[in-house]
């Protein structure tokens, strides 16, 4: 990507009309803002894209979008102008970053491109972060990235009704879509990566709490491990055939080698070295979760708290226990019998839970949006 080679005016100005009588030939307007493009600047941490990924930016189809942008400004096609605010003399861009980023690409490589159009937005913080969930870049964004901008609205005082009024959404999908947030880190990185979808972690999260980083990684290990094998016994494979091409019994009768036009004999293509097939990526899926050893399902929180709550309703007959003989003996009521057996019954059921069985809904609209983000196609 080419180096950003954003400037800063300065000073206390804030509406791009002052900024424009402040910078007299720097920018220009016709029924828009056409400022410069080395103008526009890019608030670090204001737009979710690529929240809790590594190397977003770096990304190969973040790449070729970008490309696609750069490609249009250079023929001249048009580009939907990008959105703006002005804070202290900075022209920062609230929507159209792969836009600017493509702009300067596209003048990197020669595009003579003086100003461009951009449109101001007015309105607080609150009406910024809206905007980045109304209208992205063409890009739809992913359910982490949703997550965020959620949260800063929320944090701000924005119910959860508000949110998804302004935004379009149901409350339903905001109210499933916020905890994401509270998912550790390392899973958050996972799934900015794609390795996991939201909808494995936060149901992963929901039954092993923080121990599901650790059975991500081991998942993430075995399917590593797996490509390692299968690559090392592609390569032996070749390697027989190689040496059975070789051989002079599999050789059959075959005509001089065709000699180039200085006289050496040109180069079989059997003699060329295998081309290597790149490396699959890492996708984690519920089946490579339930292949581990060990990996048996836990008891849910909502059987945990049933079973707390139930010795502590059996608490005062425990406390009575008596020695009778070589026997301890418990008395206890027709009441608590049937609460020691439903204890009984929710440990066994335990053993076999029904995948999602607690939240449906929550994994429903979480495989909803992940759709959407990966088609463009709204699903709602």
């Amino acid at each position: 990507m080419s180096k950003d080679n954003s400037k800063s005016i300065g000073g206390g100005i804030n509406t791009l009309s002052k900024l424009r009588t402040y910078t007299e030939g720097v920018i220009s307007r016709a029924d828009s803002f056409w400022p410069a493009p080395e103008l526009l600047v890019e608030e670090e941490g204001f737009n979710s894209r690529g929240a809790f990924a590594v190397d977003y930016w770096n990304r190969p189809d973040v790449i070729a979008h970008i490309r696609g942008f750069a490609e249009s400004y250079k023929a001249g096609r048009f580009v939907p102008p990008i959105v703006v605010v002005v804070r202290n003399g900075d022209i920062l861009v609230r929507d159209g970053a792969h836009r600017r980023r493509g702009l300067m690409l596209a003048i990197s490589e020669g595009a003579v491109i003086e100003k461009i159009l951009v449109v101001e937005q007015k309105g607080d913080e609150a009406e910024q972060a809206k905007l980045v969930l109304t209208a992205n870049d063409g890009r739809p964004l992913s359910p982490l990235e949703r997550a965020v901008q959620y949260g800063k609205l929320a944090a701000w005082g924005w119910s959860v009704a508000r949110i998804a009024k302004e935004v379009n959404r149901t409350s339903e999908h905001v109210r499933t879509t916020l905890p994401l947030l509270e998912l550790p880190i390392a899973l958050k990185q996972l799934i900015a990566e794609d390795v996991i979808k939201a909808t494995l972690a936060m149901s992963l999260y929901n039954e092993h709490g923080n121990k599901a980083v650790e059975l991500v990684n081991e998942a993430i290990a075995a399917q590593e491990l797996e490509q390692a094998q299968e690559t090392t016994e592609l390569e032996l494979a070749l390697k027989n055939i190689s040496a059975g091409l070789d051989s002079p019994q599999a050789q059959a009768p075959q005509s001089p080698a065709p000699v180039a036009e200085d006289g050496a004999a040109a180069e079989s293509g059997a003699s060329k070295a295998p081309i290597e097939e790149p490396r699959k990526n890492i996708k984690i899926t519920g089946k490579h979760i339930s292949k581990l050893a060990g990996a048996a399902p836990k008891i849910s929180k909502k059987t945990v708290e049933f079973v707390h709550k139930g010795f502590a309703t059996l608490g005062q007959s425990i406390d009575q226990i008596s020695l009778q003989g070589d026997h301890f003996v418990m008395k206890l009521t027709a009441d608590e019998v049937e609460l020691l057996k439903e204890i009984k019954a929710q440990l066994a059921a335990a053993t076999k839970p029904e995948p999602d069985a607690k939240d449906p809904a929550q994994v429903e609209l979480l495989e909803q949006a992940e759709a959407e983000s990966k088609t463009g196609v709204t699903l709602q």
